[in-house]
């Protein structure tokens, strides 16, 4: 409704303003001298295109506006006008002219606005139509020019479209291929190879799928693709079709199948597993060598990324990121990193996993990257060995001088970095030879690992026990907040030392003298000896107690 009152409105005004212009233009020729017989006659031509163009609520406007305009030249400007207000018989004329002309106007008008509409519609149409014909010709150059069959296939399974390559290929006019069946274009057998294919578009379907032609003696491999073209409600007018000969891509594909199969024949009879990623879609193929490192049972098998990354050892998760993260940037050549992955039977293997990007895109950014995986569980075992044996005591399985030193260096940095002190532990067995002369060696090297285990159970894991050699130990106690610490450790090593322990059936107690020393980090190096001449202090006083180094 409001709509309507609006639409009435401006038609109302557009006739009101069609008679102001008029009015504009006889004020306008008074002033420049002219003598206008009437005050009505140009405002009333305004009326009339008011009427014609806005119906009668243009007239009642273009009317108003003549009307008043008339009446008050008459009240105050009768002079301008003498002839026009000197009798009635002028008002009456134009009054009866004014009113042929209007009703003439609106009986005429309807007829008028119908023409006009139709004329605007036809132009309208015709404008659609040259733009739907520049568009279907565009559109036909587009598909004439790419190099694949493109058509359009109706429900009734006859061809309502198709590019140049089809004339190319059956050496048959597109017009007379227009408007026949699939089997009559392309003949019974080949319409049995697409049919069941045709039948799964028909069914709203989008089908993608490979076959093989002979064509003058020659295969040739396509891939087709029908894509459904479905209705308002869903129902299948018919389908597109766009059909590509991928003959050198497929002998590219069977090179490369043949090439990989070489190489994994080459690799069956090592441990070497060949791992191809996707980086587009994160799928990984992985030949059979890979199902024998993780205890799987032996075949090719495809993954993901994430669950590649989900076996990884915690430890190694972000090294083995950073360093895929960084080859597939291009940061570095290649990708080459040991890390541990779990097995099926929940055992931690190494492997040492060496690749690199082997195709990008025109933007540089990586799509493929190839590599091998091998199992160096062995040699890492066999390394720890050796690290192990050049680090650690043998027979208390405790830390050497030399790991302890490195230790000790490590801690005394981490102390002038964050303030605090470490303190060192001097110890030895007080009847250790003793003990060692009477029962043997054997009953003396019992002896050491017992007081080992228990040096260690009397301290936190991340201070460090360490065996010098003979009966003599050190224990480094890292981030100690005060003295009463280490005196604390003290006293719990004296207290289990005087446990007595069974050798051989004779109950045996060896106790133990400690030398305490404390450093900030800057003195290190006389740490150790503080602590050393600390013992000797405890010695001397009876044994079986602790004395503090004096403070360098």
């Amino acid at each position: 409704m409001r709509a309507v009152e609006k639409t009435v409105f401006v038609r109302f005004a557009f006739g009101a303003g069609m008679a102001l212009a008029g009015v504009a233009f006889v004020e306008t020729a008074l002033y420049l001298g002219f003598r206008p017989l009437a005050p009505v006659g140009i405002p009333g031509v305004g009326m009339f295109v008011g009427t014609a163009l806005g119906g009668v609520a243009g007239f009642a406007g273009g009317i108003g506006v003549v009307t008043l305009y008339g009446l008050l030249n008459w009240a105050y400007f009768s002079s301008r006008f003498p002839e026009f207000y000197s009798t009635t018989f002028y008002l009456w004329m134009w009054i009866t002219v004014f009113t042929a002309i209007v009703l003439t106007i609106l009986l005429a008008r309807p007829r008028l606005m119908r023409l006009a509409s139709a004329e605007a519609e036809l132009a309208t149409r015709r404008r659609y139509e040259d733009a739907l014909r520049q568009s279907e010709e565009r559109l036909q150059v587009i598909a004439d020019n790419i190099p694949a069959l493109v058509s359009y296939i109706g429900a009734d399974e006859r061809y309502h479209f198709c590019n140049r390559v089809y004339e190319d290929w059956l050496h048959m006019s597109r017009k007379l291929m227009v408007g026949r069946t699939v089997r009559e274009v392309w003949g019974a057998e080949r319409y049995a190879l697409f049919k069941p294919n045709i039948e799964r578009a028909q069914r709203g379907e989008r089908v993608t799928y490979e076959y093989v032609i002979s064509e003058g003696g020659v295969e040739r491999h396509m891939l087709g693709n029908y894509v459904p073209d479905l209705d308002v409600g869903g129902k299948v007018k018919g389908f597109f079709v766009m059909v590509s000969d991928i003959t050198a891509l497929a002998m590219a594909r069977d090179e490369l199948r043949k090439e990989q199969a070489r190489l994994e024949s080459a690799l069956d009879g090592s441990s070497v597993a060949l791992w191809d990623t996707d980086l587009l879609t994160q799928r990984v193929y992985l030949s059979e060598a890979w199902s024998a490192i993780i205890g799987a049972p032996r075949a090719e098998m495809t993954t993901t990324t994430d669950e590649l990354v989900g076996i990884l050892h915690p430890d190694d998760v972000d090294a083995v990121k950073r360093a895929s993260l960084e080859a597939v940037k291009g940061l570095r050549s290649n990708y080459a990193l040991e890390h541990r992955v779990r097995t099926r039977a929940g055992e931690w293997r190494w492997i040492i996993s060496r690749g690199r990007v082997t195709e990008r895109d025109a933007s540089g950014r990586a799509l493929r990257m190839i590599g091998t995986n091998v199992d160096i569980t062995d040699r890492r075992r066999l390394e720890e060995a050796i690290q192990s044996a050049a680090q650690m005591d043998v027979l208390t399985s405790l830390a050497n001088r030399a790991l302890f030193d490195e230790r000790l260096k490590l801690a005394a940095a981490r102390c002038r970095r964050q303030g605090g002190q470490i303190a060192v532990l001097y110890l030895d067995l007080d009847n250790f030879k003793q003990v060692n002369d009477s029962l043997g060696h054997a009953a003396g090297d019992a002896l050491l690992k017992d007081f080992a285990l228990r040096l260690r159970q009397s301290v936190r894991a991340t201070d460090t026990v360490a065996r010098f050699g003979g009966d003599e130990f050190v224990v480094l106690l890292e981030d100690v907040k005060e003295s009463g610490n280490a005196l604390s450790v003290a006293e719990k090593i004296i207290a289990d030392a005087r446990q007595p322990l069974s050798i051989e059936g004779r109950e045996i107690v060896a106790t133990t003298s400690i030398g305490i020393a404390y450093g900030t980090g800057l003195d290190e190096e006389n740490l150790v000896k503080r602590a050393d001449a600390a013992l000797y202090q405890a010695k001397g006083a009876g044994r079986d107690c602790y004395r503090f180094a004096v403070s360098a």
